[in-house]
């Protein structure tokens, strides 16, 4: 349901699009024993339990002044519920979705009523899923299940937003919020489920070497021009380790321009489709960056126990900021 939200909340975002774009991993396959490079190994075992809490929160960034405008918390479990040789079966549940106790805003406000509504239906369910016997993830059991939920929550929280008034004020400028919604895959709203599972388990079964790298790509047809920083360390004292991605991508002006012109496209209204060709070229002059940061912290036994995910979004000195932090709450290991 925290996807669903977000998803909810960042609908008009002109950014989303970037994401996909400027992913990169300075991680190798095949992980082998060696003094200068790190193994992501999940050492599990059956019966092994955690708790995560997940805060995903949004700002706004204009010149100097940075407003929040979302929060979405998330407790989980992960259980151990079988361990063979090849690999691992578990469960990861859905356990609690808290409201934002300092909501400030019009939107924040809705965000608490909708979590709190939605919530209800989703405490509890669980994710099925199975890895390798070094934790990688290989494969989702029950998918169709998740799906089916994933579409009828966000057909109700569509049905909500829709009744904002300031989501009926674009209606009255010729944009329907279901009408733009009806363009979303239900394969995303499962990814939205999965997505920080997805992190969790993201480096399993990679080798890595120990050390900071930089590298710079210059921008083909299916890539923008893009600078990756990476970072892997060990703590001598505890055994426990680092990883550290961090992906900026150059957005030229053109594909702003197409992106926000995309948008305007659903607004039939040739006033504001006239003033968008009229005026874009002469505010913005000059060219976006999205940064893709994420940084995982693992326990010597393999389970991650924080991880870090920021996104932003810049154009000049105005974005937005979209983070996501997985702190480890509770833990019982079993032997």
């Amino acid at each position: 349901m925290k996807k669903i939200l977000i998803w909810v909340l960042s609908l008009l975002a002109i950014a989303g699009s970037m994401a996909a774009q400027g992913e990169s991993n300075p991680m190798q396959e095949n992980p082998a024993q060696n003094d200068s490079t790190i193994d992501v190994i999940g050492w599990f075992n059956k019966y092994d339990t955690l708790t995560y809490w997940i805060h995903e929160t949004m700002w706004r960034i204009s010149d100097t002044d940075t407003v929040r405008t979302g929060l979405v918390a998330t407790k989980v479990r992960i259980n151990v519920v079988d361990s063979t040789a090849n690999g691992y079966k578990m469960d990861y549940t859905f356990l609690e979705f808290p409201t934002d106790t300092i909501a400030s805003t019009p939107l924040a406000d809705f965000q608490n009523k909708i979590t709190a509504k939605l919530g209800q239906k989703i405490v509890g369910t669980t994710i099925r899923f199975e890895t390798d016997e070094y934790g990688k993830i290989t494969k989702y059991n029950n998918l169709d299940q998740i799906k089916k939920q994933a579409k009828s929550l966000f057909k109700q929280a569509i049905n909500d937003f829709s009744k904002l008034p300031e989501i009926q004020g674009l209606k009255d400028m010729g944009l329907d919020i279901k009408d733009y919604t009806k363009n979303v895959d239900s394969d995303k709203l499962v990814d939205g489920y999965l997505a920080e599972l997805k992190i969790l388990f993201m480096n399993h079964g990679l080798s890595m070497q120990i050390g900071e790298n930089t590298e710079h790509e210059d921008a083909t047809d299916t890539q923008f021009e893009n600078t990756t920083y990476s970072s892997v360390y060990r703590d001598n004292e505890d055994g426990a380790y680092h990883v550290i991605c961090d992906v900026t991508s150059i957005l030229p002006q053109d594909e702003l321009k197409a992106i926000v012109g995309g948008i305007v496209e659903y607004m039939s209204n040739d006033s504001i489709t006239e003033n968008f060709n009229e005026n874009f070229d002469s505010q913005v002059k000059t060219d976006g960056t999205f940064e893709d940061y994420l940084k995982i912290d693992y326990m010597p036994c393999g389970w991650p126990y924080y991880v870090v995910r920021q996104k932003s979004t810049m154009i000049g000195n105005r974005g937005k900021l979209q983070q996501t932090v997985i702190s480890l709450d509770s833990y019982t290991l079993a032997q």
